[in-house]
């Protein structure tokens, strides 16, 4: 069975929740990215296309709720527009272009960088050095633009991951059966990027690209005797030639005759990056084969 419910509920759900236009008085400042006048708040979101980037819609107009380590935080306030990581707003005037500050560069501007605690500290919100900072960027963020952890599940849904094709042995099937004592060998069947990786796939929304890639950390096999075997890697393939060789990776023995479900649960981890931010996500699926194990003298009989 596959345990992906927690998965499709994170990638189907809105991608950006945006707003409806801002009112008509509602004025903005192209130098500093601050607005006066407010928007009411409304859910939208954006559909992936075809191909390994997936362009993700970004509504026009008005303002919207950006998320900070999955908190929604307003994408404006008085201390700027939201970049993912911080709310920036232009220094005014700039410092001189001999400023360290610049890092060399000759265009861009310099903003205060203030991160969301900074605002519940009136006192040091805007002190540079203190809580803000400034920095130098190329140009001001799209305000309402997407959170790089929700293209990163926009990535993910891209993958079309799985869990492991269970290689094992005794195989399953009604005229399979194993021998008590002897070794069994489990193994990732035929592994593909979308079952153990890794594999790489992108979400653009605009100018921004989220990159995401994921592979398989371990592979745990409930054996269904009341024990687990943790393996890492894909595991060797049985074949006739090894004979009643224990496997070298990834194998068990069982004490005692019956039916067992083995299950076996492939952990992975995401690693994203993008919009200068990075992250993990961890992902595990599950799969289930059912062997029969028998006594060497029924098996003979």
């Amino acid at each position: 069975m596959l345990r992906r419910v927690l998965l499709v509920l994170a990638l189907c759900g809105p991608l950006l929740v945006a707003a409806s236009p801002a009112v008509a008085d509602e004025i903005c400042d192209e130098v500093t990215g601050i607005c006066e006048g407010e928007a009411e708040d409304t859910v939208g979101g954006g559909t992936p296309d075809n191909g390994d980037e997936a362009p993700v819609d970004n509504p026009g107009g008005g303002d919207a709720t950006c998320t900070d380590r999955g908190d929604r935080i307003p994408c404006r306030t008085v201390a700027g527009v939201w970049d993912g990581g911080c709310y920036v707003k232009a220094v005014v005037p700039p410092p001189r272009m001999i400023d360290p500050v610049w890092e060399g560069h000759t265009d861009g501007l310099i903003v205060t960088c203030t991160p969301p605690m900074c605002l519940e500290q009136p006192d040091q919100a805007w002190v540079p050095g203190e809580c803000a900072v400034n920095r130098w960027i190329a140009s001001l963020p799209n305000p309402g633009g997407p959170d790089p952890a929700q293209l990163a599940l926009r990535a993910v849904s891209r993958m079309d991951l799985n869990p492991i094709d269970i290689g094992i042995v005794p195989e399953e099937g009604p005229d399979r059966v194993g021998i008590v004592g002897m070794p069994q060998w489990m193994w990732v069947n035929e592994p593909a990027e979308n079952t153990f990786g890794p594999i790489t796939r992108k979400a653009t929304a605009g100018s921004v690209t989220v990159t995401a890639t994921a592979k398989v950390d371990k592979v745990v096999w409930d054996m269904g005797d009341g024990t687990s075997v943790t393996c890492v890697g894909t595991g060797t393939p049985y074949e006739d030639r090894y004979d009643t060789m224990d496997s070298p990776d990834c194998g068990h023995r069982y004490s005692k005759q019956g039916k067992y479900e083995v299950t076996a649960t492939s952990y992975w981890t995401v690693e994203w990056e993008g919009m200068g931010q990075s992250g993990t996500i961890p992902l595990d699926f599950t799969r289930t084969a059912n062997i029969v194990m028998g006594e060497a003298q029924v098996i003979t009989q």
